[in-house]
């Protein structure tokens, strides 16, 4: 059974049983069983079933808002703005890729295409769903993450398991009733509720692609288990993200960018800035701005008045503790915050600024999933895109400046899998997009065209019109065919290749 109390307020608000453990199997083959029949619903219908998903959530999104932030303790608004809002928009992009991602697409033969018109040959790419999709979501975005590629997987014609973070299974289940009480075949979509053995047994259930969205150490597990069955994985893992502020930069908004980016969720954010590099022209006055906006935040637990919340634990609250005491022995030096918030009750920390903290140092190389800050300083563009890059995370970051294009010569230097200039950390929100990174930061994409492919699988179709009764590469071997078949190719004019497919033509259609 998981007890789930709320982070803020350490208040018990429900209990979910866990699944068992044997019940992945039979889960699995039942949503193979919906999936065939899902995936011979006419388009239409499929579309207006998906529709209804989205109607569902708009119907209950202050419901569902509720349940988030209960069991994160994030403020309402963030409930409202960064997972009810993300899944509708996800919901209405989907549905509007769906006749597209199913087109037949031609392919063109290039030096061959004369020789392939003229031997009645084609080849098209029919896309297909892969077949039951494993999705292993994380605590932080417990709607936003789960529902958007669990729509996506549906439109693609999969069906779907997901394994909810046990931090969460009170929103998984609220996630649940959407989609069970649409028109969609029974058990197309599926939750296994529980902890690590259960995220471990869905990768081991012979599902056809996981999804996995958490820490870095997690998703090399899952890596090395799924290898053993050859799974094919997409691993949206941590982020340290950096962020470049020139000194042409309109310093006002980029501060407050800054301040949103990296406490956001009370900085439990993959996409969070967690480096910040200023233009040594800039430095001073940027780092005041930044100073007082920070002591601005409001901690708590409510709608209105409220922006940062609490963590998500007190192993959570202990590792961001733990994290400020080893940059202050590092070397650095804490601007402002850095200990936990005095007054409230729950798992509350200050949101923190280190300055002069080592690049090499652990606040700066580690992934803190907290609010914590660093800053640095930089003289050049190629001295910010190289602090910048000195890590092993890459999965976004973000520059400032006046200059568009200046901005987009860093950007396209910078190394992380998404780079936004002139704002922070919220295109996850736009489905069209591609979201993902490399290195310790996974591999793989979720959303946008490229998210659609990894739920998908080419199957390559090559149609012969039988104009020949054998070819140039059959038993028994003959040199002159081969010999044809290059002169064919690679003649050295058109009329060339054209005579030589002619005697080819011949020499394939004798007996």
């Amino acid at each position: 059974m998981i007890r789930k109390m709320n982070p803020a307020t350490l208040e018990a608000i429900g209990e979910v049983q866990e699944a068992e453990l044997d019940s992945i199997g039979p889960m699995v083959q039942k949503a193979r069983e919906a999936q065939a029949e899902w995936a011979s619903w006419p388009l239409q219908r499929r579309k207006a079933s998906l529709i209804g998903v989205r109607d569902r959530l708009i119907d209950r999104w202050e419901e569902v808002a509720e349940v988030i932030s209960k069991e994160t303790g994030k403020p309402r608004l963030e409930s409202v703005n960064a997972d009810v809002l993300p899944s509708l928009v996800a919901a209405d992009h989907s549905v509007r890729s769906m006749k597209g991602l199913f087109a037949r697409r031609r392919v063109r033969f290039g030096s061959m295409g004369l020789m392939m018109t003229y031997m009645g040959r084609r080849s098209y790419i029919q896309p297909r769903p892969l077949g039951v999709i494993g999705i292993i979501a994380p605590w932080n975005y417990p709607l936003g993450i789960p529902f958007s590629q669990a729509i996506m997987a549906l439109a693609a014609g999969n069906a779907v398991v997901i394994k909810p973070s046990p931090e969460t299974p009170l929103t998984a289940l609220e996630m649940t009733r959407l989609f069970d009480d649409a028109d969609l075949p029974k058990g197309l979509v599926q939750t296994f509720i529980g902890g690590n053995d259960h995220g471990r047994a869905l990768v081991a259930s012979g599902v056809d692609r996981i999804v996995f969205t958490g820490s870095s150490a997690a998703g090399t597990m899952i890596m090395s288990q799924a290898s053993q069955r050859l799974t094919p994985l997409t691993l949206e893992l941590g982020g340290k993200d950096p962020c470049i502020v020139l000194e042409d930069a309109g310093l006002e908004r980029a501060a407050e960018g800054v301040v949103w980016g990296a406490f956001v969720n009370a900085g439990q954010t993959c996409a969070c800035v967690k480096r910040l590099y200023v233009h040594d022209l800039v430095y001073d006055r940027f780092v005041e701005l930044l100073k007082e906006k920070v002591a601005s935040l409001r901690l708590g637990y409510g709608t209105e008045d409220v922006d940062v919340g609490p963590l998500i634990s007190e192993a959570a609250l202990l590792r961001t503790e733990e994290m400020v005491e080893r940059a202050v022995r590092e070397g650095g030096k804490v601007l402002i915050g850095g200990r936990r918030a005095e007054g409230l009750r729950g798992y509350f920390f200050q949101p923190t600024v280190i300055v002069d903290a080592p690049q090499a140092s652990c606040v700066v190389q580690e992934e803190a999933f907290g609010p914590i800050l660093t800053v640095g300083r930089f003289g050049s563009d190629e001295e910010a895109v190289r602090l910048a890059n000195d890590c092993p995370f890459a999965l976004s970051g973000s520059v400032w400046t006046g200059d568009r294009r200046r901005g987009r010569r860093v950007a396209e230097r910078m190394s992380g899998g998404t780079v936004l200039i002139n704002n922070v950390a919220y295109t996850y929100g736009l489905p069209m997009t591609p979201w993902g990174g490399k290195s310790m930061s996974g591999f793989g994409r979720t959303h946008g065209e490229e998210g659609f492919s990894e739920l998908m699988e080419p199957q390559h179709v090559h149609v012969d019109d039988g104009r020949f009764r054998r070819e140039a590469w059959w038993h028994p071997y003959r040199w002159e065919n081969m010999a044809g078949m290059l002169d064919a190719l690679y003649g050295r004019s058109y009329i060339d290749r054209l005579r030589a497919l002619m005697r080819l033509r011949k020499a394939l259609k004798g007996k």
